[in-house]
């Protein structure tokens, strides 16, 4: 599988992902911990999916730092996301 088609593959599934966001919207139905669960699934297949378009490679993480950290190595700005440590 190409970058491309696996940056598209990825980007597919944290739609999904952002969709079910849409409906854990009530917090008496889903607790805060399921909701931010899903958030930060959302960030991370997004993430690999940009790291995947620019032709560079992650490794087992859930860490979005570290995956920032990849971002900036292949020489992406990610002066947006001052809350992370990269």
């Amino acid at each position: 599988m190409s970058d491309l088609d696996h940056a598209r593959q990825m980007l597919v599934i944290a739609k999904r992902d952002l969709k079910a966001l849409g409906g854990m919207l009530d917090s008496d139905v889903f607790a805060y911990e399921i909701f931010g669960f899903h958030a930060q699934q959302t960030a991370e297949k997004a993430l690999k999916a940009w790291i995947s378009a620019l032709g560079g490679k992650y490794g087992f993480t859930h860490d979005l730092g570290l995956l920032l950290v990849s971002l900036k190595a292949l020489g992406v700005d990610c002066s947006a996301f001052p809350s992370f440590r990269i």
